[in-house]
């Protein structure tokens, strides 16, 4: 299901889609945590948070405020295998190697888990390179942008700091989805610029163990049920927003 929701302000999309259908119990993993923020708003809410961060620095600061934050890289996650229910990612993959970070997300995941992930799309380096204020702000749209053409044509990275980031679009991702095993339940795009997405949501699942008794059609069922929450939630923040 692809929704385009572009009354609310894209932070809060962005943030809501994070928090969306994660329960009081959950074990859930931030990955590339940063300064923890995420991590403080899911433990208010009940769940069981963990969370990986390369930058020393900043799992130093998150120890320090009491989360519980281990050093590591997205695409080798210092996890046991099937021990978590959700996983968070708030725009990571794009500074990361997509496929073996999309693969450690359905390795750690327990069957059934969910995936809530944010992106910057190809409008985020439009937005950057048009609107953006300043010859650093508008040549970090460009060099974003050049990158992801070089990356869609090669499967690489420009170097040094030209490829340290680019946009992302939902036609690779999906193959690394359907690669690890996961499936796209739904996408909810942020924001446009040149009619292009500036962010967008996607919300995975990984499938349960195959069972006799289970049924595409089933799959089917919980698919729409978490679009449909999706929606409900959206639509309680845009009312928040209008009060």
């Amino acid at each position: 299901m692809r929704e385009t929701l572009s009354t609310i302000p894209p932070h809060i999309q962005c943030r809501q889609i994070l928090l969306t259908n994660l329960r009081p119990g959950h074990v859930v993993l931030d990955v590339g945590c940063g300064t923890g923020g995420l991590m403080s708003e899911l433990e208010s809410m009940g769940c069981s948070v963990s969370g990986v961060e390369i930058n020393r620095s900043l799992v130093e600061s998150c120890r320090a405020n009491g989360l519980q934050v281990s050093e590591g890289r997205a695409e080798r996650l210092p996890v046991e295998s099937e021990s978590v229910d959700a996983i968070v990612c708030s725009v990571v993959l794009p500074y990361v190697d997509q496929k073996p970070a999309i693969a450690e997300w359905a390795r750690v995941l327990h069957p059934g888990g969910m995936v809530n992930a944010t992106y910057h799309g190809i409008g985020y380096g439009l937005d950057y390179l048009t609107r953006g204020a300043g010859f650093k702000t508008k040549f970090y749209g460009f060099r974003m942008l050049a990158n992801t053409a070089f990356h869609a044509l090669t499967g690489g990275r420009l170097p040094g700091f030209l490829g340290d980031t680019f946009c992302q679009n939902r036609r690779r991702l999906n193959s690394y989805y359907r690669s690890a095993g996961l499936e796209l339940v739904s996408e909810l795009i942020v924001n446009k610029c040149a009619g292009l997405p500036v962010f967008f949501c996607h919300r995975l699942m990984k499938p349960k163990r195959v069972q006799h008794n289970v049924t595409d059609a089933t799959l089917d069922v919980s698919s729409r049920k978490f679009a449909a929450d999706d929606g409900r939630i959206f639509a309680q923040a845009a009312a928040a927003e209008r009060n």
